[in-house]
């Protein structure tokens, strides 16, 4: 009898302090969803599928959960330590810019691969530090080949700019040159395909790592289904392939460095003009797309 009521007592003690670790985690993400440090390249595909190069551009964004905050966020790099990066707020996220470069030469002297600190804040009081590593094989950039992006209905290639928005659409993409699984298990490389409307609402979107779903390097095609788009209409849409470079989870927080490369293409639909109000030159999908910017001051190429 006393055996068994000892043996009541340590499973209760175990599940309170399971329910514990439980709730301590989910309230200890209830800010932040993750984080991410990205170096990148950027083109641009025309209708033949000849690629252009936009821009090399280095970047950093700590994601919010719905009703998440921060109250302080930097980044800082190890080689630079009185030179912390400030993160500015932007709608659902925190945003550092750190410029766009014509040569992924230039991109490197600026921000030479190695470590990188991240310091934030949550209005829970909490402060959080992570130092994670941003360097390829031999310490090298190692972002992955430029994508070439294409498309199919009823089984045969279609041209970019003939899309029937009455049938399926498949997207397709060229091999992804350094995909792997994450070794630490926390996010895989994965690739993001997105298609937004002339006036940037995004119709559809593959999904972001530790907010659901998402698609991963094993992936080779996404089917947009029928009716997705409108006739006669021109969209935008763009392919990525960020390359996890290291990974972390902070005190329940997921974040991660990458590599990264990204291709935009327009599109256009088949039949009647459905809206008559798309802008002559629609709005940047996001920062990676400089040639759609108004303009690009010298301090941020």
């Amino acid at each position: 009898m006393v055996a068994g009521k000892v043996d009541l007592l340590r499973r209760s003690w175990l599940a309170f302090a399971l329910l514990g670790l439980v709730q301590w985690a989910c309230t200890d993400q209830s800010n932040i969803s993750f984080f991410v440090l990205v170096k990148s390249s950027n083109y641009s595909q025309d209708v033949s599928g000849e690629l252009t190069l936009l821009n090399y551009h280095f970047f950093s964004e700590i994601f919010l959960q719905p009703d998440g905050g921060l109250s302080a966020a930097t980044l800082t790099r190890h080689d630079n330590p009185d030179a912390p990066m400030v993160y500015e707020e932007r709608e659902n996220a925190y945003y550092v810019e750190g410029g766009h470069f014509d040569t992924l030469e230039d991109v490197d002297a600026a921000y030479p691969n190695g470590t990188f600190a991240f310091d934030f804040g949550t209005p829970d009081g909490r402060e959080r530090h992570a130092e994670l590593l941003l360097a390829g094989p031999g310490g090298r950039t190692d972002i992955p080949a430029p994508i070439t992006i294409s498309f199919e209905q009823d089984g045969s290639v279609v041209s970019p700019i003939l899309i029937d928005p009455a049938k399926d659409l498949v997207v397709r993409w060229s091999e992804y040159s350094n995909g792997r699984a994450d070794p630490r298990g926390i996010v895989d490389d994965m690739i993001f395909v997105v298609v937004a409307d002339c006036h940037g609402e995004r119709l559809f979107h593959t999904g972001l790592p530790f907010q659901g779903d998402y698609v991963t390097f094993r992936t080779t095609e996404v089917t947009v289904h029928a009716g997705t788009l409108n006739s006669g209409q021109s969209y935008s849409a763009f392919v990525e392939f960020p390359h996890v470079v290291d990974s972390r989870v902070v005190d329940g927080v997921p974040g991660f460095t990458s590599y990264a490369t990204a291709t935009y293409i327009d599109i256009r639909t088949l039949g009647e003009q459905s809206d008559q109000s798309c802008p002559d030159m629609p709005p940047p999908m996001d920062t990676g797309q400089t040639d759609r910017m108004v303009e690009v001051s010298d301090s941020a190429r």
